[in-house]
C-alpha cells in the first residue's frame, strides 16, 4: 500500500466483512477507542456494524479482505468461533484469501462452488490457528504460541534468552526458528510491536512521548526515540504533532461508501 487509507462507514454495509492483516499494522476504532491491531491480527464485521478503520503507508500494510453474505453465515461463523482474533502471519490464510480473491475476479466454470469451499476451508483454517495459538504446549513454546504472548506481555523485560526459554530452546536455535517463522529477528519484532503500542498510546491519549515509551515498554527514552525514527522515518515528537490529535488521527479522513 502506496497511501494512506482511510474508511468510515456509519451504518456499516448489508453483508459481511472479513479482514486479515498479514503485515505491517491497522487502525481500529473499536470498543469506543482507536486500537493498533499489528499484522497477524483478524476483523469481523457483520451486517449494519459501524466500520471504522485506517491504513498508514509508513506501516507497509498487506491486508486481505472478503464480503459475504447468505441465511447460512451466522451458522458458519459460530461453528467456527470466528470472532475478532489473533492469528499469526499465516501463510495458508493469505493464499486462501489471494485464491478466493482471483476466483471471483475471473469467474470461470464453477467460480461460486470454488470459492464457497474455500471459504469454509478458512474459516477452519483460522479457527484452527487460534486454537494452536492458545492451546498450552505438552513441550515446547510454540513460536505462534510466544506470539500471542509478547502481543499481551510487551512491556516485560524480553530478552532473547526469555524467549528462548518460553520456547524450551538454545538461544541459537531459537533465534533461527524465530526469524525463519516471522521474517524478521526476535528484537526487531518486538520492538516493532512497541513501537506500534506507543503509537497506540499517542493516538488515543494525551501524555508526553516519554510516558508513551515507557507504557510501551521502553526505559531509555532516547532508544525508544532512535527506533522510533528508525521504523517509521520520523521521530515520536513529530509524529505525536502530525498524526495524533485528540481521539481520531489526523491523517484519517472521514468518508462513506
Amino acid at each position: 500500500m502506496e497511501q494512506d487509507y482511510s474508511l468510515n462507514r456509519e451504518n456499516g454495509r448489508l453483508d459481511y466483512q472479513l479482514i486479515y492483516i498479514y503485515k505491517g499494522a491497522g487502525y481500529f476504532f473499536l470498543d469506543q477507542r482507536w486500537t493498533v491491531l499489528p499484522a497477524g491480527n483478524v476483523v469481523l464485521y457483520r451486517p449494519m456494524e459501524p466500520q471504522q478503520y485506517s491504513y498508514y503507508a509508513k506501516d507497509k500494510p498487506e491486508i486481505y479482505w472478503i464480503h459475504f453474505t447468505g441465511s447460512q453465515c451466522e451458522a458458519a461463523l459460530h461453528k467456527y468461533s470466528i470472532e475478532n482474533c489473533y492469528i499469526g502471519e499465516n501463510l495458508s490464510v493469505k493464499l486462501l484469501f489471494q485464491y478466493m480473491i482471483t476466483e471471483l475476479q475471473l469467474k470461470k466454470l464453477h467460480y461460486e462452488t470454488v470459492v464457497l469451499a474455500n471459504f469454509s476451508i478458512l474459516l477452519s483454517t483460522i479457527c484452527r490457528s487460534v486454537e494452536q495459538t492458545l492451546r498450552p504446549c505438552e513441550n515446547n513454546f510454540t513460536i505462534d504460541r510466544l506470539i500471542c504472548e509478547l502481543n499481551s506481555k510487551y512491556m516485560q523485560d524480553w530478552s532473547i534468552s526469555s524467549m528462548a526459554d518460553c520456547c524450551k530452546l538454545s538461544n541459537s536455535y531459537f533465534f533461527h526458528m524465530f526469524k525463519e517463522r516471522m521474517g524478521v529477528s526476535p528484537i526487531r519484532y518486538l520492538n516493532h510491536l512497541r513501537i506500534e503500542k506507543a503509537k497506540d498510546f499517542l493516538m488515543t491519549n494525551s501524555m508526553s512521548v516519554a510516558t508513551a515509551a515507557q507504557l510501551a515498554g521502553f526505559d531509555d527514552p532516547l532508544y525508544f526515540s532512535r527506533v522510533f525514527k528508525k521504523a517509521t522515518g520520523i521521530a515520536p515528537n513529530e509524529f505525536y504533532h502530525s498524526v495524533a490529535h485528540g481521539n481520531t488521527p489526523s491523517w484519517f479522513q472521514e468518508k462513506a461508501d
